[in-house]
């Protein structure tokens, strides 16, 4: 950030509410104006601690990359070298996912850059001294900034000359005119992803839920010769606990399985929003579930490896099979890949390091999703004449050979469904006080938020209590379009 001397120290006491995103190793710097700070965990030589500096340029630095580097660069050092080659559009180069900040101090220029995706969060506004602040998460800006805007997908700020999207420079991937062919070049896409988020060496675990993409990503790894323990959580009798113990077992897998009930569900509801920054039910019962499954991780490892991002890219939601025509169904998908920033990778981003849990996607590798965005719809959600669509149609033929059977016909089912934390949320939310008055009606918040449930009240008055102020309240987004 940057800011007068009568605002020292802001930018460790903003560090000290983001500790749970790096626990090893925090750095301050200040030149000049400009004073900011990066936390870290000691992943990898690769990824390095997040910061590197010269005579002049400084770069703070969150995410993993994949560009080729000379030998002992990190992360932060190969974007410093591409913001020394093009300057401001130094982000569309990089390939992974990132949120990062560059101070010029020969321009007196702060640049902040996000990933085309939004996978990492990125976070600005002003000071009450009217400087510029930055974080990764709303929580360190709150009593900070009176206004604060989140820096959208694909997308630079910059102190000098404000907003600017840039194009990613995506690779030159280009999709086989056949199905087996395509499905064959989507294979060798995705396992070479795995790969490049294994390579390091940081992953010790494999998010399981014994759905389609976080069985695929298990058995990616285990089929690359790198046999992860395996973590999967539920409510005694959830669907996704007998699934996940037919991954563990087809692949011989250790596997640790937490489970849980509703009064520690109803204990971890506060602490789920707050973690989320966000009310939308949809996310924050997903939420619940992945704070549970990160804690069950962190006995285990401090990074790991998640099928995210695999139902938006390859048609993966149910509501799209129920639109009559590919082009609404493009639409939507396009629609789902667009809100994915503020909604399902939230959660995941969220609800992972808010135990300290480093996430690899490799379902957002920038090859894979180059390769995606450009299948036909007809690939990805295959029509049958007398029977119910088939979702992520080519993702499933494209490993059909490395699932168990009932894993490859599985159809989709939402994670915190599947671990049978939806159902009880419900129930709670009836007897939460906070929610008591809810009725039968909608509600509409001050900022113009539809409230759908009583669940949904909720968790608004949880958030409103955390993070007060109607600038905080509009950068909630919705998963679901039809809300």
């Amino acid at each position: 950030m940057t800011g007068p001397e009568q605002e020292a120290g802001l930018a460790e006491r903003m560090l000290q509410c983001l500790e749970h995103r790096g626990e090893d190793d925090v750095r301050v710097y200040q030149v000049g104006s400009f004073r900011g700070g990066v936390r870290s965990a000691r992943l990898s030589a690769a990824r390095g601690d997040g910061f590197a500096t010269d005579e002049n340029i400084t770069v703070l630095f969150d995410g993993e990359i994949y560009n080729d580097r000379p030998d002992g660069s990190a992360d932060a050092d190969v974007a410093m070298a591409l913001y020394k080659q093009h300057g401001r559009t130094f982000a569309g180069r990089l390939e992974g996912v990132f949120a990062c900040a560059v101070f010029d101090a020969a321009r007196q220029e702060l640049i902040l850059a996000r990933d085309a995706v939004g996978v990492r969060p990125l976070y600005w506004g002003r000071t009450k001294g009217g400087n510029l602040c930055f974080a990764s998460e709303l929580k360190a800006l709150v009593g900070i900034a009176d206004q604060v805007e989140e820096l959208l997908p694909g997308t630079t700020f910059s102190s000098a000359s404000g907003i600017a999207g840039y194009l990613p420079r995506v690779p030159d991937v280009a999709v086989p005119s056949g199905f087996d062919e395509a499905k064959a070049q989507l294979r060798r896409l995705l396992m070479r992803a795995v790969q490049r988020r294994l390579a390091d060496g940081a992953v010790g675990a494999c998010l399981l839920s014994g759905g389609l993409d976080s069985s695929i990503m298990a058995c990616a790894a285990y089929d690359l010769g790198v046999r992860l323990p395996l973590v999967t959580v539920g409510i005694e009798g959830a669907p996704d606990l007998a699934n996940a113990a037919a991954v563990a077992e087809h692949l011989g897998a250790e596997h640790h399985v937490l489970l849980y009930d509703a009064e520690q569900i109803r204990q971890a509801v506060p602490r789920a929003v707050s973690a989320l920054e966000s009310f939308d039910e949809d996310c924050v019962s997903g939420t619940v579930s992945n704070l549970f499954a990160s804690a069950k991780a962190r006995q285990l490892t401090n990074c790991i490896l998640s099928g995210e991002g695999g139902d938006e890219l390859f048609g993966g939601y149910h509501l799209l099979k129920d639109l009559p025509t590919q082009a609404g169904r493009l639409r939507m998908m396009q629609r789902l890949i667009e809100v994915a920033y503020n909604t399902a990778l939230q959660r995941l981003d969220r609800a992972m390091m808010g135990s300290g849990i480093h996430y690899r996607t490799p379902f957002i590798d920038t090859h894979v999703v180059a390769f995606a965005l450009q299948l036909p719809v007809a690939w990805k959600i295959h029509d049958r004449p007398d029977a119910e669509p088939i979702e992520k149609y080519i993702l499933r033929e494209a490993f059909r050979d490395l699932l168990p059977e009932p894993i490859y016909k599985r159809s989709k089912l939402r994670f915190s469904a599947g671990t049978g934390t939806d159902g009880l949320m419900d129930r709670l939310a009836a007897g939460a006080p906070a929610a008591s008055d809810f009725g039968d009606a909608t509600r509409r918040t001050p900022a113009g938020y539809t409230l759908s449930s009583a669940k949904e009240l909720w968790y608004y008055r949880l958030f409103t209590e955390r993070f007060p102020g109607e600038h905080f309240e509009k950068l909630v987004g919705r998963w679901d379009p039809g809300k």
